[in-house]
């Protein structure tokens, strides 16, 4: 994945939002955007926003974490299908369960936001 597409994705969450992109010859949803569509070959992609509400595919919690997470560990992350059709990785605050519903929230973290769910 591009340099590009990476730092376009964390600016999104430094603003608190949740971009990606749709390709525009099959459909396909992607999240963080792509440069090309994985489904198709395509380089039609448009950018599509998320809502960051979904639903916990799967969870772990992590007990030896990075010393960035040291304060808030042993801490969950999880892997969220949104609702429009994506999935996502991301801490999880507050030990939702497998198939409960989450946003996402924005965690300070020095000059910049972390990607959370919560349980809505």
């Amino acid at each position: 994945m591009s340099e590009y597409l990476v730092s376009k994705f964390w600016e999104g969450v430094n603003n608190e939002e949740l971009n990606g992109c749709e390709c525009t010859s099959c459909g396909k949803l992607m999240l963080p955007a792509r440069i090309i569509c994985p489904s198709c070959g395509s380089r039609d992609l448009t950018d599509k926003g998320y809502k960051g509400t979904g639903t916990v595919k799967t969870k772990t919690k992590i007990h030896v974490p990075l010393p960035r997470f040291q304060s808030i560990s042993p801490h969950g992350v999880g892997i969220i299908d949104l609702d429009e059709g994506v999935s996502i990785s991301g801490l999880l605050l507050d030990d939702p369960e497998i198939g409960d519903r989450v946003k996402a929230v924005y965690l300070e973290d020095g000059e910049k936001k972390l990607l959370a769910f919560k349980p809505t």
